[in-house]
């Protein structure tokens, strides 16, 4: 993971900052098969198509989690169980951030399984809830 990004239009009000995701190799071999396992879902009617490429990416930043009382903006959430959470979210500006950080080399890992998630809802640790996972051999 190398290099960071934002998910918005404006460097100055941003929600998500997150790594970006490359392959040692140089190769597309994991944007592929996550495009490919989106592919099956869309076909199967487990999602309706919005993209045609899922982003790959690591979040580093997400204001959804931030813990200010003052936040304006707001944002729905739905716990595993069903339950509503109403959650306060504020842009920030990240030029700088993405200045000082914008080739930052965050490691590399192996990857030994695809975690799929439900956008969102929550398990009860208030991360992203689980739907399923793929494991490789």
């Amino acid at each position: 993971m190398e290099g960071i990004e934002y998910m918005n239009d404006d460097p100055g009000m941003v929600d998500v900052l997150y790594a970006k995701v490359h392959m040692k190799d140089g190769s597309n071999r994991l944007q592929e098969l996550v495009d490919r396992v989106l592919e099956r879902f869309q076909a199967s009617g487990l999602i309706v198509k919005e993209w045609n490429s899922v982003k790959l990416h690591a979040t580093v930043m997400n204001t959804l989690f931030r813990k200010d009382p003052n936040a304006e903006g707001r944002y729905n959430l739905y716990t595993a169980d069903g339950k509503y959470i109403f959650k306060e979210r504020e842009s920030f500006d990240g030029r700088n951030i993405l200045k000082l950080f914008e080739n930052f080399y965050f490691g590399s890992l192996k990857l030994n399984s695809i975690h799929i998630s439900q956008r969102f809802t929550v398990d009860s640790f208030g991360n992203y809830a689980s739907c399923g996972q793929i494991d490789f051999s």
